[in-house]
């Protein structure tokens, strides 16, 4: 396998945005692909969901990377979400032998049981009939011990593990994940991600409570469509399939 992510890192004390300065970045030439950019402090970090991401100066990782996947199609973008998902879940796992319960909250959260340790938000480019660019932002929790109580419902491998980890070789590690993924996706191996993507799917066929349209219902999630949508099915009533911003407050499911 060819290495593509991580052969040229840039290193940047403090940054307001790792993606943000991509974007600016591609605005006035291309980045070779798989550029990182990583800084120990980001102070205007966002995910997905446009909530803060916080991140303790120096604790975790917190980095973007830019690919040209040319060969994807606007419709096949997903797969983004789910390739570095993949890689980012295969990296938790390494580093937390035993801890079972690791799973992927669509569209790319990392939980360990109901508690978030990593998150991404990917800003893609189209040109034509094609996706032109891919900015990838990370964010992992890492050695970080207590948090503001502003995210939802943060965690780090530290406080699961009580271990401290190596910030540069878990930045290693997570590259090679990644390109693991990024490298089937080229080859165009979509069923097997599609299968790890579901497999790994937080409540993935388990009945939950959602808010979805602003209204509570009960459902379990049977699947994501083509377009990245998550499917979920209300018993003996119907079948949804809905966007990031019409679903929210996942709330915990009893012990």
């Amino acid at each position: 396998m060819m290495e593509t992510i991580g052969k040229h890192i840039v290193r940047i004390p403090v940054l307001d945005s790792t993606n943000r300065y991509f974007m600016d970045w591609l605005t006035r030439e291309e980045p070779e692909e798989g550029t990182i950019v990583i800084t120990d402090r980001q102070t205007s970090g966002k995910g997905m969901d446009g909530n803060a991401w916080e991140s303790e100066p120096g604790k975790n990782l917190t980095f973007s990377f830019v690919l040209y996947p040319h060969f994807l199609a606007p419709d096949a973008q997903f797969y983004l979400n789910k390739i570095v998902a993949l890689g980012l879940s295969d990296l938790v796992s390494s580093f937390l032998p035993g801890q079972e319960n690791i799973r992927i909250k669509w569209p790319n959260d990392i939980y360990i049981n109901d508690l978030k340790v990593a998150g991404t938000l990917i800003q893609n480019g189209i040109k034509g009939s094609v996706i032109d660019y891919a900015v990838v932002g990370i964010g992992l929790n890492v050695n970080q011990e207590a948090f503001s109580g502003a995210a939802a419902n943060p965690v780090s491998m530290k406080i699961i593990s009580g271990k401290e980890f190596d910030l540069d070789t878990m930045l290693e590690k997570a590259v090679e994940k990644i390109e693991h993924w990024y490298d089937l996706l080229k080859k165009g191996i979509k069923k097997d991600i599609d299968e790890a993507y579901l497999g790994r799917l937080y409540r993935y066929q388990q009945l939950a409570d959602y808010v979805y349209k602003g209204s509570t219902i009960r459902a379990k999630i049977t699947g994501v469509n083509r377009y990245g949508q998550l499917v979920l099915e209300i018993p003996g009533e119907k079948i949804i399939e809905c966007d990031l911003k019409e679903i929210a407050c996942l709330t915990p499911q009893p012990p």
